[in-house]
């Protein structure tokens, strides 16, 4: 099946204008799963349900290995990696808000924390990594795939050699706006943890974390006298061998995630990659042409978010304000970019057609801006 022959919007092509980047838009059938039946997490028929989850959840971080859900934010699964695992030096390679933000985690928890700093709107290099691994042992690294708040990704697989050619440190790897919008290989990749929320390109509402643990990440838990109680990985794995939850999960948003995990294999995992980067081939062929600038260079541009300047005389605010008032839900940009950059969240079950509509309302937008603004301005 082609990534054109799968309507990956259940009947809404061309329709979407939503376009935050995350919380994005949701298919209503998934909406309408959250409306299931209330029953004990601790019954025969919610390990039926969460038996299917987990028999297909792996599949999507292309594991064969264990992967589990928590009632959290992908936050959460960051610290729970951190509290359940780490007994070393962490090296945190931060290259925009969230990366900054987990190793800033890593700091509070008291762990001995090399950051590994690029300019926002960089990716991660490989090369980078590998001097930073040849002047200290690390136990854990941690890198963002794609960082959402400069739409950046970074070359995950090269990060991944180089971490395990050079050391034997744990490799956790965020991969929430990269899960199921391109490719990700929990082992190919050698990925120890890979973290992801429910609200980006998985295409559900926010409020659950999913993510893959590796045998090698289990074990060093295994080591670590305290790890907590609600964050214990060791827990989870536990309470996973039954098909429950150590704690009363989200039922409503387990509901969707049954549902949409079956709508993301039907469309294929190559085939929704392959859509993610044809929304991202079509931002990247419209930018120029209407005046918009990516605030990374390519190749690291993300296929899941595009950060970009509007042009020149056109307010990122501004532009937002108009879009809103015409009918659609747009982006903003993150943290030192807030004010002068927008960003859209092409991910999930978004289509392209719909992507092109939002892109033309955005020149429109930017174009009756420009015409509104004295010459005097402008000049």
């Amino acid at each position: 099946m082609s990534s054109a022959a799968f309507d990956s919007t259940s009947g809404h092509a061309g329709q979407v204008r939503f376009f935050n980047p995350g919380p994005v838009w949701v298919r209503p059938q998934v909406l309408e799963a959250l409306g299931g039946p209330m029953m004990s997490h601790r019954s025969a028929a919610f390990s039926d349900l969460y038996g299917r989850i987990l028999e297909k959840l792996p599949k999507v971080f292309r594991t064969t290995g264990q992967a589990h859900t928590l009632a959290t934010s992908a936050t959460g699964v960051w610290e729970a990696g951190l509290v359940s695992c780490a007994t070393g030096p962490v090296l945190a390679c931060c290259n925009g808000s969230f990366s900054d933000k987990w190793g800033e985690m890593s700091q509070k928890l008291g762990l001995e924390t090399t950051l590994l700093k690029a300019e926002w709107g960089k990716p991660i290099l490989a090369d980078d990594v590998k001097k930073a691994l040849a002047e200290k042992k690390f136990q854990i690294v941690t890198v963002v795939h794609n960082e959402t708040s400069v739409g950046t990704i970074s070359d995950l697989a090269s990060i991944a050699k180089v971490v395990h050619e050079n050391s034997d440190a744990l490799l956790f790897a965020d991969v929430v706006t990269s899960l199921a919008a391109t490719r990700v290989e929990a082992d190919e990749w050698g990925l120890d943890l890979a973290v992801c929320g429910s609200q980006k390109a998985l295409a559900l509402p926010p409020g659950i974390a999913v993510f893959s643990v590796s045998e090698k990440a289990l074990a060093a838990a295994r080591q670590k006298k305290f790890r907590g109680i609600y964050l214990d990985l060791l827990d989870v794995e536990a309470f996973g061998k039954k098909k429950q939850n150590p704690t009363t999960p989200s039922l409503p948003l387990l509901y969707a995630l049954d549902v949409q995990l079956d709508h993301i294999l039907a469309e294929g995992l190559e085939n929704r990659w392959a859509r993610h980067h044809e929304m991202l081939a079509a931002v990247e062929e419209w930018a120029p042409k209407a005046g918009f600038r990516f605030l990374p260079d390519a190749p690291a541009h993300s296929p899941s978010v595009s950060s970009l300047f509007p042009p020149e005389g056109v307010g990122a605010e501004d532009l937002n304000k108009a879009m809103k008032a015409a009918g659609w839900v747009p982006g903003s940009g993150y943290g030192k970019f807030k004010s002068s950059n927008i960003r859209i969240g092409h991910m999930g079950d978004v289509d392209v057609a719909s992507v092109k509509n939002v892109l033309a309302a955005y020149a429109e937008q930017a174009a009756k801006i420009l015409a509104a603004t004295p010459a005097a301005a402008k000049a």
